[in-house]
């Protein structure tokens, strides 16, 4: 039976070609194909939509690099922030959906609208399962159906330059589209997404997500497989599955359903096998269950993320505060910033050639939890959280522990006490 991932009428295929080059002398596609069948994103987004763990890892990483969003000291910059374009989508949100595109597909693309004298920059996202990179290398073609496209002349496709070169549209403004990608040996014109080589363990935490839903709609009930030989054609086997729904009927909608296997006989009177019933024992979902535990911890490593930053049910973890805090700074360090520089990287380039300013433009890092070091001084605490602070203040120069321990002391405390604590509740 086929398994599918959601409601389109579409049988997977994660099957790669060895490369995404072809010969561009030939002209033989319109496109080059993205996957052997040219529907891996499709199929990527499927995986993104199907398997809660995989969406929560690809939604986590995603909310650590946007952070608290994007931030700048500079009035223009800051006015390009919050209006990139003419929709109520500003550069935050925009951003952010090129960060999950370039996490869950390997690709983002971003398109570039100006005038003919480069007066103004508008920028959008573009779905990056939409996009395929025309077979000249030098343009992409936006297509809302990938499975339906009709060639060169579809009038639902549109070409467009990659950037810098620019197209003159309809709307008489100059288009272009900046492609952010992954590096992938082999593969020029896309990029991949980095948890490629584990899609497996995606695919099998999906299937058995689905496994544990059809036993719970079954009451968890084991259903069998009943062999029923001596059906030679069609019409026997017709009435006999009328003659069996009316008795399944009479039946409590949570009964197992019974897997009906008809066989011909091999010849006159010679049936193949005897009449039997199969029981799928309760004591195989062991191995499912555990294959299920197995995929979704490897999930947080094939992804190269942490097991804390993600919403993962885990009694025997607990809630480790110095677990989460050690494994924010290593993933700061290692992925988080790394991936906000690279987009940074990109949109100051973008800014740049529009002769913007180029003025600070940064993300907002807040870590998932707070916590203060006892044993630093309250100036050192009010320096690292971005305030002032004052060496030579006597208050300041106590150590937290010694701050806190004047909390509920009772009539010992005094004024001055209880201001200086205030700067530590911010």
């Amino acid at each position: 039976m086929k398994t599918s991932f959601s409601a389109y009428n579409y049988t997977p295929l994660f099957n790669l070609k060895k490369s995404d080059f072809i010969d561009l002398k030939s002209n033989f596609e319109v496109y080059i194909p993205f996957g052997e069948d040219n529907m891996l994103p499709t199929q990527l987004n499927k995986l993104a939509r199907e398997v809660p763990i995989h969406r929560a890892i690809l939604n986590s990483k995603t909310n650590y690099v946007i952070g608290k969003g994007l931030t700048s000291n500079n009035p223009i910059i800051a006015a390009f922030i919050k209006k990139p374009n003419n929709t109520e989508t500003d550069l935050t949100n925009t951003v952010k959906r090129l960060v999950f595109d370039y996490f869950n597909q390997g690709n983002a693309y971003l398109e570039v609208v100006t005038d003919a004298k480069m007066s103004f920059l508008y920028v959008y996202h573009v779905d990056a399962s939409k996009v395929r990179i025309a077979a000249d290398g030098q343009n992409i073609i936006i297509h809302p159906d990938w499975e339906h496209f009709k060639g060169k002349n579809d009038p639902n496709a549109s070409f467009l330059p990659l950037y810098p070169d620019f197209k003159k549209q309809k709307d008489k403004l100059y288009h272009a589209v900046y492609h952010i990608k992954d590096y992938e040996p082999e593969f020029y014109y896309y990029g991949l997404c980095s948890y490629f080589a584990g899609l497996r363990s995606v695919i099998i935490t999906g299937l058995t997500n689905v496994w544990n839903q059809k036993r719970l709609e079954k009451s968890f009930s084991a259903p069998g497989l009943l062999i029923i030989p001596g059906v030679n054609d069609d019409t026997d086997a017709n009435a006999l599955d009328e003659e069996f729904q009316k008795h399944m009927g009479a039946l409590s909608e949570s009964a197992s359903e019974i897997i009906i296997q008809y066989l011909s006989d091999l010849g006159p009177g010679q049936s193949s096998q005897a009449a039997q019933y199969i029981d799928f024992l309760k004591k195989e979902e062991g191995n499912w269950l555990g294959l299920h535990q197995q995929a979704e911890m490897s999930l947080i490593t094939i992804h190269n993320w942490f097991r804390t930053l993600t919403p993962y049910s885990d009694d025997k973890a607990g809630f480790d505060t110095n677990r989460i805090i050690a494994e924010y700074e290593v993933a700061m360090a290692s992925i988080i910033r790394p991936h906000q520089d690279m987009f940074l990287k990109h949109i100051y380039k973008l800014l740049a050639d529009f002769n913007f300013p180029l003025a600070d433009l940064d993300f907002i890092n807040e870590p998932p939890i707070q916590k203060i070091n006892p044993y630093k001084f309250v100036w050192e605490v009010r320096r690292d959280s971005g305030l002032d602070f004052d060496k030579n203040d006597p208050i300041q120069r106590q150590l937290v522990i010694q701050v806190r321990n004047t909390f509920g002391s009772g009539n010992d405390v005094t004024e001055r006490d209880k201001n200086a604590s205030k700067p530590l509740d911010t």
